[in-house]
């Protein structure tokens, strides 16, 4: 930035570059460029272009020192939800098939809290339709139990009857619960595809698939369940994951107040 020679780097030097670069990029964002810097200093060493002492100015930088923001994630509300999958309905430019599975997904997403990953391994005989329970296996093959809606189920079994009637799928039984129309599985980068296509005119900072299982974790928060039944639903291994969803807004906070405190409404 200053003209600095790419032989004379100093440690203050890729202090200054951070200082300059706060505010404008974030720390994962500052990580990376970090990573292409030393990447390319390897380069220039084994070039030799540049000594020991200069390759080590980089190696020695204390990235671990760089901590991650924890903010609340955004999330949607369900008049929200609700509003996106009466949108897909009404979409001419899709056909059944497809409103159906896009549907299915976000709801299923929305009201289980399930991840992407767990989502993608689901079979059919893993669901009791009877219950609104799915058989999640999720990080390290845990595994746990998740609800979903009356409104979820719904949709579930019209995206089943839907497929029964393409001849390419056989032995549904046993294969993926999210399939395409010949029956191959449906692809993670598909599905981030269909959530993101859908959440983009929501003007939040970042969404997809992980942006509705915050949604979940918020609304429950709101609703009064204690933090380590979230931990347990979401399958959180450590209850510090779970807990960046204490840290409430402050409209959020002085509704609740007002609601609990014997003289809030007052």
């Amino acid at each position: 930035r200053n003209g600095i020679e790419y032989k004379k780097i100093e440690k203050v030097n890729i202090f200054e570059f951070q200082s300059y670069l706060e505010g404008k990029v974030g720390p994962r964002s500052f990580l990376r460029i970090l990573s292409c810097l030393r990447i390319f200093y390897k380069f220039l060493h084994i070039e030799q272009l540049i000594d020991d002492q200069t390759l080590k100015v980089l190696k020695k930088y204390p990235s671990k020192k760089i901590r991650y923001r924890k903010d609340l994630p955004d999330f949607l509300s369900k008049n929200q939800i609700e509003k996106i999958v009466e949108k897909i309905g009404l979409n001419k430019e899709i056909n059944e098939f497809d409103k159906i599975t896009n549907q299915a997904l976000i709801m299923l997403f929305f009201s289980s809290g399930i991840r992407l990953s767990e989502l993608i391994s689901i079979k059919l005989s893993d669901i009791n339709f009877s219950n609104n329970e799915i058989k999640i296996f999720g990080k390290r093959k845990k595994q746990r139990m998740v609800n979903f809606d009356n409104n979820t189920k719904d949709l579930l079994i019209k995206y089943l009857t839907l497929i029964k009637k393409y001849p390419l799928v056989k032995d549904l039984y046993n294969d993926n619960l999210f399939v395409t129309k010949d029956n191959r599985p449906l692809k993670r980068r598909k599905i981030q595809a269909i959530v993101m296509n859908n959440l983009k005119e929501l003007n939040l900072a970042a969404y997809g698939p992980h942006t509705l299982r915050h949604s979940f974790a918020t609304h429950l928060l709101d609703s009064g369940v204690s933090i380590e039944a979230i931990k347990s639903l979401l399958g959180h291994e450590k209850l510090s994951s779970t807990q960046i969803y204490t840290k409430i807004t402050t409209p959020r906070l002085k509704k609740i107040i007002r609601k609990a405190h014997p003289r809030g409404e007052k």
